[in-house]
């Protein structure tokens, strides 16, 4: 026993994922803090409109998702080959992400109207508010990509860390001490990444980059060409992840979205639990990408057995004892939900499994799975705008289409194995 706990302690890919989980279960407790704050203090159809904000900001999200991919790569190639250039390369970017920033909050600022009128938005400048986060957003995304480069993990958890301390600092200032509702709320989406954007320039200072710097001599335009295919990959997540709260708050009544904004918030403490799995699995499987052995399919087994062990203990608890999660989380007005959630949470543990093989068929850059989700995006559009009479309907959807999905992506995984087998073999 000895020997079997010690070899799992310098196991670099159970450690990393042990350290990633702390750290993203510290995070996650205090995001979640927030939402029995809000569900007590704001009406239920506001509550529905703070998630509708929250997937919305979360879908924009994606291009900041795809530019911290592609310069963490970047950042990790010159941190080996020429680190010389990396000051050269995070001024260029950053300076030009910050007007890129600039342009989608004028945009979002411009389309405002639209956007109520889509999401049924109760007070209309509340969209603005909240993305006022786009401002300062990607220079942050940056900074944050080039800790991760250099492997200053703890720097960027702590960073992490301090977004979701800033989320539930100014809600407790914003919306229980002074009471501004919905308002206040907002105001908590748009500047809680703030100090982690200031604070992180300091960190930069201490990550040690070599003094004399030379311009970066590499081009955009390879950058851009990866990060078009994590685009795809990220878009198709985050559709997943996001949008069947935006269908609901167009099909249902504001009443109704409340009650499944508050279904979404307990659902995903499953999928939080197994989310740092994928973090730590894609550089090793990347690393692996033209080898015929069994070696990356170790691996996936090996994250899909971690996942397993964090995610399937949360989804257990949260369908024998739902009553008491939904008290614990939400309080007690939201105990309607209580029948949908055992249901709910298992759709919540096979979109955890979909984000592990998704990621995993990122790592080797294989459009076959991107195909895949493509058509289960579809699929589940098709549904939800085919059968919304009720949140069963919704509920059952998704158990369809993430449970597909990935029985899909797993037969796929298979072939691959089989194939290269042979390749080895032979």
């Amino acid at each position: 026993m000895k020997l079997n706990l010690k070899t799992l302690l310098t196991d670099k890919f159970v450690r990393g994922t042990f350290v990633l989980t702390v750290v993203t279960f510290l995070s996650s407790a205090l995001n979640y803090l927030v939402h029995p704050l809000l569900t007590r203090r704001l009406t239920i159809p506001e509550y529905g409109d703070y998630q509708a904000l929250l997937s919305f900001l979360t879908v924009l999200g994606i291009i900041g998702v795809v530019i911290n991919t592609a310069f963490t790569k970047e950042f990790s190639v010159l941190s080996v080959a020429a680190p010389e250039e990396i000051k050269s390369l995070r001024r260029r970017a950053t300076s030009r992400l910050f007007y890129l920033g600039i342009i989608l909050f004028a945009l979002v600022a411009v389309f405002s109207g639209f956007f109520n009128e889509l999401f049924k938005i109760s007070r209309p400048v509340t969209i603005v508010i909240a993305a006022l986060s786009l401002v300062y957003t990607f220079p942050l995304i940056v900074n944050r990509a080039l800790l991760t480069g250099r492997q200053y993990f703890s720097a960027l958890s702590f960073s992490s860390f301090l977004d979701a301390l800033s989320r539930l600092l100014l809600i407790v200032a914003l919306v229980i001490f002074w009471p501004f509702g919905f308002i206040g709320a907002s105001f908590a989406l748009g500047l809680s990444s703030l100090p982690s954007f200031i604070f992180s320039f300091w960190q930069i200072k201490r990550v040690g980059l070599p003094a004399v710097a030379k311009d970066f001599s590499g081009s955009f335009n390879k950058i851009w060409r990866y990060a078009s295919l994590v685009l795809w990959f990220t878009v198709l997540s985050q559709f997943f992840y996001n949008f069947d709260m935006l269908f609901v708050k167009y099909f249902f009544s504001p009443e109704e979205a409340g009650l499944y904004g508050a279904l979404l918030t307990i659902g995903r403490i499953v999928f939080f639990i197994g989310s740092s799995v994928p973090l730590v699995m894609f550089p090793v499987i990347a690393g692996l990408k033209d080898d015929f052995s069994s070696r990356k399919y170790f691996v996936l087994a090996k994250s899909l057995g971690l996942m397993a062990l964090l995610a399937v203990p949360a989804a257990l608890f949260i369908s024998i004892f739902p009553e008491f999660v939904i008290k614990l989380v939400v309080g007690v007005k939201y105990l309607a939900l209580a029948p949908y959630l055992p249901v709910f949470a298992w759709a919540m543990l096979a979109l955890t499994l979909l984000t592990v093989l998704a990621q995993y068929f990122l790592a080797l850059s294989r459009r076959s799975g991107l195909v895949i989700l493509t058509l289960g995006a579809a699929a589940e559009i098709i549904l939800i705008s085919l059968f919304h009479t009720d949140l069963w309907q919704i509920v059952w959807s998704l158990v369809l289409i993430f449970g597909g999905l990935s029985l899909f992506l797993l037969g796929l995984c298979w072939s691959d194995y089989l194939t290269d087998r042979k390749k080895y073999v032979h």
